[in-house]
């Protein structure tokens, strides 16, 4: 059980009735039209539906699975940095629970044309140090955004926005190279999209202090340890957020997780199904739980031989046993996915034609290709591991992939690294593996799963380059009408599909674990945290 040198665990209130709440996700509207409105919207996510009033105040303390490792929300491509600075930090538009993009340090925009946006900023907005927001920060932080040789990791999701002006005070005005559907969400997904202050970047030290706008200021961060958030009292948002303070504490290892909800010395943690299965029946806790948009995958390392070559990766690909997989990985809680994410709105490749067509388990035919590839029996495999997000299936998928390649005569060696030396290790110039196991957690489009990595300019594509893919990528995500996009995104799938530049594994589930006296937290298929802290609080 890992210990925190935070500050002491408050006491606890009495005990509730045990209620198991099954929430489906949305089903995500994804595909913007220029008015900003999502084109389809799902069902409700799982609630801990308050039943009474919400009561402000109080002290509560999270679990976080991961450590953030890094605050900065420019330069850092860490979901884990995204679950620790999200309550501090926001952009001009957000995602609520039940992924809708809505305003936020933006009140309102309009598009004159497919290629303006108009954004009118909230008037009165604080940042944590007191001083107001206005449109030079928007400026400031797309001014090193848009830098192509500026440090923001995600600078791919906004490389069709032009200019950014300041119009006034309080209102900013963009323009985009091309019609750009995924702009508003590539805003509310907070990656490379957080506002920073004017001159943040050399004010403090952003890797571990945050000067933000949103609901909860960072009081503390030890890392590897805990964060404290306190509430911004100064919060636009008013009445929200109603907790007082709030003790995340990085609780890696899920036994620790277990216990601490058993004790009720923590009042939430994600879980995986075997974390569910041991707190089944435990009074006093509330167990929420949904389809997770969240692809796991492993990524294969294309500038290196032999996997430069396709024969050897369809012989990876039919070497793979998905199903294997997700029963030893995934406790059986998974559904296979191609390129986009399986439940991701209507964008994704039906899972019934993936096992029937692209999945098809064949180790014999996996050696006839990698022979006439000519690969050698006993192959070694460099795989690049970390065990970050709490989930237990990578280090367990690296164990089973092992054993699966070593049937068709691939030897697979296992390197498991720390978080931080395994982001060093994956993003661009180094690429220091043959492949590694890793995770597209949220995006904000389908555009968010496939640009980065297969438009073969970009800097994370590890070696893939198909002129047809490029093409239908550049149209796609510069298309407006939803029933065209979808065909171009089908097409490129599918193109992917049989050039297999990655491994595409499963979606899972969002499984999170709640004092019952917790009220008003929704989650999110994202597994996003932002909008269902900002509502909780605390019936005791």
């Amino acid at each position: 059980m890992e210990s925190t040198s935070g500050p002491a665990d408050s006491a606890r209130g009495g005990r509730f009735p045990r209620r198991e709440l099954l929430g489906r996700a949305a089903a995500l509207g994804v595909g913007l039209g220029t008015s900003g409105a999502l084109l389809a919207l799902g069902d409700a996510p799982a609630v801990a539906v308050p039943a009474a009033t919400p009561r402000p105040g109080g002290r509560s303390i999270w679990a976080a699975e991961s450590d953030p490792v890094s605050l900065n929300p420019i330069t850092n491509s860490l979901f884990a940095s995204v679950q620790g600075f999200e309550h501090c930090y926001e952009s001009l538009t957000a995602y609520d629970a039940k992924m809708n993009i809505v305003p936020a340090l933006a009140q309102s925009w309009e598009t004159p044309n497919e290629t303006t946006y108009i954004f009118h900023l909230r008037r009165g907005v604080r940042w944590h140090d007191g001083t107001e927001f206005t449109a030079d920060d928007v400026a400031y932080t797309f001014g090193i955004v848009l830098d192509p040789k500026g440090p923001a990791v995600y600078r791919s999701n906004f490389d069709q926005v032009d200019k950014v002006q300041v119009v006034d005070k309080h209102t900013v005005k963009l323009l985009t190279k091309a019609p750009f559907p995924p702009l508003l969400g590539a805003f509310a997904i907070l990656r490379s999209s957080a506002i920073v202050q004017k001159g943040a970047l050399d004010k403090y030290n952003m890797e571990t202090q945050i000067v933000g706008t949103g609901p909860y200021r960072l009081a503390e961060y030890v890392p590897k340890s805990y964060l404290r958030l306190v509430r911004n009292r100064d919060y636009w948002g008013k009445p929200l957020p109603y907790l007082d303070e709030v003790l995340f504490k990085i609780m890696t290892e899920e036994d620790a997780r277990v216990a601490g909800l058993r004790a009720r010395s923590i009042d939430y943690a994600f879980l995986t199904p075997l974390g569910e299965q041991r707190l089944r029946s435990e009074r006093g806790l509330t167990i929420l739980k949904g389809p997770r948009i969240f692809l796991y995958v492993f990524q294969i390392n294309m500038l290196r031989k032999p996997w430069s070559d396709v024969r050897v990766r369809r012989a990876l690909n039919l070497a793979v046993d998905r199903r294997e997989m997700i029963a030893k990985a995934l406790n059986g809680a998974g559904t296979v996915s191609g390129p986009i994410a399986t439940g991701f709105g209507h964008w994704f490749v039906p899972p019934a034609e993936l096992e029937r067509k692209w999945y098809v388990h064949d180790p014999e035919e996996a050696k006839r290709l990698l022979k006439g590839a000519g690969v050698p029996e006993g192959q070694p495999l460099d795989l690049l591991v970390t065990p970050f997000g709490g989930s237990g299936f990578y280090t367990a998928a690296a164990v089973v992939f092992k054993e699966q390649m070593q049937k068709v005569g691939i030897d697979v060696k296992i390197r498991q690294v720390e978080p931080g030396v395994f982001d060093k290790e994956i993003s661009p110039p180094t690429f220091n593996y043959d492949i590694q196991i890793n995770a597209f957690t949220p995006r904000h489009d389908p555009d968010g799963f496939l640009w980065n990595r297969f438009y073969s300019k970009n800097a994370y594509a590890d070696g893939y380059s198909n002129p047809k893919v490029d093409d239908l990528l550049l149209r796609a995500r510069t298309t407006v009408n939803p029933a065209q996009r979808k065909a171009l995104y089908d097409e490129v799938q599918r193109l992917l599909l049989a050039d297999v530049p990655m491994l595409w594994i499963a979606v899972d589930q969002v499984i999170e674990g709640l004092q019952d006296y917790v009220q008003g937290y929704q989650q999110s298929p994202f597994t996003r945290r932002d909008w269902g802290l900002k509502h909780a609080w605390l019936q005791k």
